[in-house]
């Protein structure tokens, strides 16, 4: 089994890279296997595409139901307005 890191040597180790150093470089400077990096930033990655589609998607949920409260609101608005005026539906 391999030698585990700390979350936040991962997170340093990443945003060193993520500000333009080298995977290389930055592996070397903390004694850590390039190819254990490497993985780092591939999970990593993945991770943020995963949060950013659920994200997007979320986002089109919470649209939608907004022009269904919208919508059921303007209805139930304007059948209120009927009922008080007489007017059946």
């Amino acid at each position: 089994m391999g030698k585990r890191y700390s979350s936040e040597i991962k997170s340093e180790v990443l945003k060193k890279i993520r500000s333009g150093s080298k995977v290389g470089a930055v592996a070397e400077e903390y004694g850590i296997n390039e190819m254990t990096v490497r993985t780092w930033l591939q999970r990593d990655t993945e991770s943020s595409s995963r949060e950013s589609l659920e994200l997007s998607r979320l986002r089109r949920e919470n649209e939608a139901l907004y022009k269904m409260v919208g919508q059921l609101s303007f209805e139930a608005d304007r059948s209120k307005k009927n009922r008080a005026r007489g007017i059946k539906q």
